[in-house]
């Protein structure tokens, strides 16, 4: 097939899916309103199938902790499935299971969600189980010490035992410290020990209510029914009785450059540069970094993988990391694995050179539209299930980011213009404001 061929059908496959995308503009079809105890409600329509899914988000996550108690959102993340005064151990997941749902729970730097998906005909007994849960958990002594030991394995699995997990983690806390997104969402071995009864409980009392909480319901419902079970079930509970957390900045040290020793076959070299949080008002600026990222590291077309994996053969393999709604001070990292007969010192360099506002100066109108293209279809793809949609617009609201960025996103992308992703890369790829930290085999 040829590269002309492609780009014509890939065209034709975004102009079909763009003539509908106006029938999917949030601002048409979701209603936004809030309960007299402070709970946000969000209502997003869509009738393409019978399928709707109910999902509560709380703002907090692993960036609202402090030293000494780390990970205690994601063990009380688990904690919500251990029973509450109206519901036994397990009933909860037992109930959704014999509805042929699905449901889970997850817990984020900034948030921490759940979600089941039913047949719409089940939604009521989702919003009723949701708001037990939010009222009425219990904390069984036993459970706590048993889902203590699943979370800690669960660590040694994902980060322990994971090399680049752990780096990234040790990469985090090097910019940070114990700090906003420097805290892993894990917590630490040790803290997650540590972790008692009490503080479950307090941590439950101080972020889980109405006020903390964006209820988002997606999919095939009547609007006037779902208010009425939300407000039958959450409307009678109480936020006047949550405490107040108060969390102090860690002071800290950043180390521009170390390097560890794990089991990997080959060195991998991390380059990260801090970037500010998501400004709704200078949105451009991030989705211009966001495109140019596309132009680098947006596949095997990419300026990245082209030129050092292909044409100079001097990487394996190449990546970005990247947030664009970041709610705080977050990295982004460049990194990759060189060829066996490439120094690490030769690598960073020929990353840095392809960074470089020579090579940024040669970014071309067509690497910009083929960008533009991609990133048009790839946010389409996004919404293209009722659950996607509930987490893209709840991952938004608890980062105090407002849903309406969604409806603006794609003719922003379309706007923005040459000089505004060249000085987007010019602007955060420089040289006072980069980490570098390096992955070596162990000797």
């Amino acid at each position: 097939m040829s590269k002309l061929y492609k780009i014509i059908t890939f065209a034709a496959v975004l102009f079909i899916y763009s003539t509908s995308y106006s029938a999917l503009k949030f601002s048409e079809r979701l209603e936004e309103y809030t309960l007299s105890n402070g709970l946000n409600v969000i209502l997003i329509k869509d009738n393409r199938s019978p399928l709707v899914v109910n999902s509560i988000w709380y703002k907090v996550g692993s960036s609202y902790e402090k030293p000494g108690n780390t990970g205690i959102s994601h063990v009380l993340e688990h904690m919500m499935f251990k029973g509450t005064k109206n519901f036994s151990t397990g009933e909860f997941s037992s109930i959704i299971k014999e509805m042929g749902g699905t449901e889970n729970g997850f817990t984020s730097k900034d948030y921490t969600g759940y979600f089941q998906k039913v047949h719409k005909s089940n939604l009521e007994k989702c919003i009723e189980l949701e708001a037990d849960r939010m009222n009425n958990l219990i904390f069984n002594e036993k459970e706590i010490l048993s889902e203590i030991e699943v979370v800690k394995e669960e660590r040694r699995l994902r980060t322990d035992d994971n090399p680049i997990s752990k780096t990234f983690e040790k990469i985090m806390l090097n910019a940070y410290g114990m700090n906003n997104y420097g805290i892993p969402i894990i917590g630490t071995m040790d803290d997650i020990g540590s972790i008692t009864k009490k503080d479950l409980k307090r941590w439950y009392k101080t972020h889980y209510h109405p006020k903390n909480a964006i209820v988002i319901i997606a999919g095939n419902f009547d609007n006037e029914n779902v208010k009425k079970y939300i407000e039958k079930y959450y409307g009678s509970i109480n936020s006047e009785k949550q405490l107040i957390s108060i969390k102090e900045h860690v002071d800290h040290k950043t180390t521009d450059y170390f390097e560890v020793y794990e089991k990997v076959a080959k060195p991998i070299i991390f380059i990260g540069f801090k970037k500010q949080k998501f400004n709704q008002n200078k949105s451009r600026e991030h989705y211009a970094l966001e495109l140019f990222i596309e132009i680098m590291d947006g596949g095997y077309s990419s300026r990245l993988t082209k030129r050092l994996v292909n044409e100079k053969k001097i990487a394996l393999d190449t990546f970005i990391s990247n947030d664009t709604y970041n709610q705080h001070s977050n990295l982004l990292i460049i990194g990759g694995t060189p060829r066996g007969n490439i120094s690490t010192e030769e690598f960073q360099k020929s990353i840095l050179t392809e960074f470089s506002k020579k090579n940024i100066d040669t970014i071309t109108a067509n690497e910009l539209n083929i960008a533009k293209a991609r990133i048009k279809a790839n946010n389409i793809y996004k919404f293209d299930s009722v659950l996607n949609q509930a987490m893209q617009v709840g991952m938004l609201e608890t980062k105090n980011i407002s849903w309406r960025e969604l409806d603006k996103y794609t003719s922003i992308i379309d706007s923005i213009k040459l000089e505004e992703i060249k000085r987007a890369g010019e602007v955060y790829f420089v040289n006072n404001n980069k980490l570098i930290t390096i992955i070596n085999p162990e000797k």
